[in-house]
């Protein structure tokens, strides 16, 4: 029994709408994630990081949760949950469960107890506030910079939400409400489910005195009391062997690699793993990238272990964060060899494997509500959410119906069914690097030392276990760079540029990103 597989595996995240449909009304489901197990096998995948499956009047993409215990019928049922659970532990895989415990749907049972009677039973299972003189409490604002304080005209109270008015906060300060979501968790636990990832965990506790935010402080959110509380959940979890979690950090740019930090406790007693937003945040700099990921490790506890993705649902695809669309399959093929060599657990976002970029979607196409809100300034988190690109059909491969988004225009050539006939696709860059991570027990569990910092554009650094050491360079150049760190009897393992080193030239290639040793391995 291996409790800390998590720190080796590699990590898929599954957008459960776009992944694949299996009866053709055009919104992915659970038996398309079935029917494409063996691609995650073939990728040599770890665990699949699901987003929200949970019964949903979806008003925020399956966020807004109104049953913890079933499964919505646009995925499928308990029983298909069940069996995608069974098929994937038949071959390895290990389903990870999104988790929102800051919030539920406003057509949560427990709501709408809460919101029937002043004095209900939960009442307090949410946060209400009767208001001081007919104005709301403070002047918080939701993520979608709203005000957060909505008077319900059953009891003509306020209670307040962090994001959609449909989505009313709970009152984690209230015991028995903590108490019957830790039976949720276990419902899943014990039906075998490996994990969580924890939506915008730092935000579940709110100021007791509800005082007003002010630019130096910040009351809605990373309260002292939430690491109790992860403490509670981590015990939960430590009950059944090889679970794991990781928390969403939620922060604005740059991001906050000691914040995301904090919440892993001792590394032993909170969450097993926290996204930094830093990495997520980076431009194309080769020094930006150094000093996103040294500060997230040096702001690790002894016993602290790091995680880096650099695309998910929310934030959308990298390639698009690098302003001109240029050079963008070297660039995902460099990404790919950065995040499988980094010392820490690789998350994969569904289609960044391909190269997969950021969609336009016509306005009167956006299901995003926070897109229709405010577009054109933002255009929605669609633009990330696209379909699975499998090949150059009419649905490419994800539908035989109409696709509930638009596909993006370059389907027809960035596809699996392309990328995998394609040696130099982006693709089996992931595929390669993956297999060589799996093979050799530096990538996965070394000790990481940088050796280029970003100067000149290029990133390097080693990875040691015992007796063997892999060194990588990254050059995000689009021009050769000098590079004195090749070895005379230098053994190139994998390389975005070619399959020897010239030991004349000690030159790096533009964009590329090489993987080598200077021993037998």
């Amino acid at each position: 029994m291996n409790n800390n597989w998590w720190k080796h595996a590699v990590f898929y995240h599954i957008y459960p709408k776009s992944f694949q449909d299996s009866d053709g009304d055009g919104t992915g489901d659970i038996r398309g994630i079935i029917n494409r197990l063996d691609y995650l096998a073939a990728l040599s995948i770890d665990a699949v990081w699901l987003s929200p499956v949970y019964r949903s009047p979806m008003v925020d993409g399956g966020y807004d949760i109104s049953d913890y215990r079933d499964i919505d019928p646009l995925f499928g049922t308990l029983d298909d949950f069940r069996e995608l659970l069974k098929r994937a532990h038949d071959r390895g895989i290990r389903i990870m469960m999104d988790l929102v415990m800051n919030h539920t749907s406003d057509q949560h049972p427990w709501f709408t107890e809460s919101r029937s009677l002043v004095d209900n039973p939960k009442r307090n299972w949410y946060i209400w506030h009767a208001g001081c003189n007919g104005k709301v409490p403070n002047n918080w604002r939701t993520n979608f910079f709203e005000r957060a304080w909505r008077r319900d005209p059953i009891t003509g109270q306020f209670y307040y939400h962090s994001f959609f008015k449909e989505q009313p906060d709970l009152n984690w300060r209230n015991e028995d409400m903590k108490q019957a979501f830790f039976e949720n968790i276990r419902f899943w636990l014990d039906m075998g489910v490996d994990g969580f990832r924890l939506d915008v965990v730092n935000m579940i506790v709110k100021d007791k005195l509800l005082r007003n935010n002010y630019p130096s402080k910040i009351y809605n959110r990373n309260q002292p009391e939430t690491y109790d509380i992860l403490r509670e959940f981590r015990k939960l979890l430590d009950e059944y062997p090889c679970t794991t979690s990781v928390g969403e950090i939620y922060v604005l740019p740059p991001g906050s690699p000691k914040l995301a930090a904090s919440f892993l406790g001792s590394g032993n007693d909170m969450l097993h793993m926290a996204f930094d937003f830093s990495l997520i945040f980076c431009r194309w700099n080769a020094r930006k990238y150094y000093s996103a990921v040294q500060s997230y490790y040096d702001a690790l506890p002894p016993a602290g272990w790091a995680c880096f993705a650099f695309s998910n649902h929310d934030m959308g695809r990298s390639l698009n964060r690098f302003g001109q669309m240029r050079h963008t399959h070297e660039k995902a093929r460099l990404l790919a060899v950065m995040l499988l060599t980094l010392k820490g657990t690789p998350f994969i976002y569904y289609g960044d494997e391909l190269g997969m970029v950021n969609a336009r979607i016509p306005r009167k196409q956006i299901r995003d509500r926070y897109g229709k809100m405010i577009w054109p300034v933002f255009m929605g988190r669609d633009r990330g959410r696209t379909p699975m690109q499998w090949n150059d059909s009419a649905g490419a491969g994800f539908t035989l119906g109409e696709p509930w988004l638009p596909l993006h225009k370059d389907f027809r050539k960035v596809n699996v069914e392309c990328e995998t006939a394609d040696e130099n696709s982006v693709w089996n860059t992931y595929r390669k690097m993956i297999e060589l991570r799996k093979t050799l027990p530096a990538l996965q569990q070394g000790e990481i030392e940088f050796i280029e910092t970003g100067r000149n554009g290029i990133l390097a650094y080693t990875r040691t276990l015992n007796d063997q050491q892999i060194r990588i360079a990254l050059n995000f150049n689009s021009r050769k760079q000098k590079f004195s760190y090749f070895p005379r009897n230098c053994k190139i393992l994998f390389s975005t540029s070619r399959k020897i080193v010239d030991n004349k030239d000690n030159m790096l290639l533009p964009f590329e990103a090489v993987v080598f040793t200077e021993q037998d391995v």
